[in-house]
């Protein structure tokens, strides 16, 4: 009789490796246009086109799935570029590369309101997206100040924050039909808005 511990339906056989990929973007689809009520693992088998088993194999429950697919879905991390000028830069481009995959920047927004409701969401949200990227973000004023770029003063929060505010509300007041030329457009905006956020941020002098 064979060993319980082996004879499962996964036993001796390699994982494909082109599953993960094709099931992150089929889950961030389907709770982009479905919803928290409408993300199951049966959606996202039949929008990935994969059998239903290979998800339970990989993934507790539909919080992880999301917030892994999220996670691996290049959601947008500061990095150290050598100047704040250039880390600023990088992270907009970034942002403008999220927003122009209409169900990624929805799914980001859904997923903030959901986890007020969810704590097993907003834990894991919490941990794999929101506070590490929120640290990175900060680190670009970090060490702008730290290379003399910027006043000890500018808060570590501040150039994110009206960063990525900006961008968003931007975004967001578009009227869908002008989105395909924001798309166009967004690139041009989003270094406009860095040369401007840097421009105040250099004038602020330094703490009496």
């Amino acid at each position: 009789m064979p060993d319980a511990r082996t004879s499962g339906p996964t036993a001796g056989r390699k994982r494909d490796p082109l599953i993960e990929p094709r099931v992150f973007e089929a889950a961030v689809r389907v709770y982009a246009r479905a919803g928290w009520g409408g993300f199951t693992f049966d959606a996202v088998a039949r929008e990935a086109g994969v059998g239903k088993p290979a998800l339970y194999r990989r993934w507790s429950g539909g919080e992880e799935l999301l917030v892994s697919a999220l996670h691996n879905l290049d959601f947008p991390t500061a990095r150290d570029c050598g100047s704040v000028r250039a880390d600023l830069l990088d992270y907009a481009r970034q942002w403008v590369h999220w927003y122009r995959h209409p169900d990624r920047a929805l799914a980001g927004r859904r997923i903030s309101l959901d986890s007020r409701a969810r704590p097993a969401l907003a834990a894991l949200y919490e941990e794999m997206i929101n506070r590490p990227r929120t640290e990175a973000a900060r680190e670009i004023t970090r060490r702008a100040v730290a290379r003399g770029e910027l006043a000890p003063a500018v808060r570590s929060s501040t150039l994110p924050d009206l960063l990525v505010g900006a961008m968003s509300t931007h975004w967001e007041s578009t009227p869908e039909g002008s989105r395909a030329r924001l798309r166009r457009t967004f690139p041009a905006y989003a270094e406009t808005l860095v040369d401007i956020i840097l421009a105040g941020a250099q004038a602020m002098p330094p703490r009496p």
